[in-house]
């Protein structure tokens, strides 16, 4: 299909070894690039911002930060960016703990 002809174009220029050496979010980064419409992209960064965990589901809202964050590849652009967006959104109760363990990576 057309992905496979948009990997193949891609990595013809930059060698083999290169291309699959490449990390998981460089190529989601490229891809949505290619494939995501920039108004979906935007409605995934506006969920991504207001994203909130919900009562006590820490797996729902790791999970879903996880998803977000591999498509919003503007948003976060860095571990530290990453620590603090994960971080901001968690209940008072419980950012006070993560905070206090001064978490450097997620």
């Amino acid at each position: 299909g057309s992905a496979l002809t948009w990997w193949n174009s891609h990595k013809r220029p930059i060698g083999v070894d290169s291309a699959y050496a490449m990390k998981w979010a460089g190529l989601m980064k490229l891809m949505a690039e290619v494939y995501c419409p920039r108004n979906k992209i935007q409605k995934i960064e506006i969920e991504l911002w207001n994203l909130t965990m919900k009562g006590n589901d820490l797996t729902a809202y790791t999970q879903r930060f996880w998803l977000l964050i591999l498509l919003c590849t503007r948003m976060v652009l860095d571990e530290d960016d990453k620590v603090e967006r994960f971080i901001g959104a968690l209940p008072d109760n419980i950012q006070g703990n993560v905070i206090a363990a001064e978490p450097t990576k997620l």
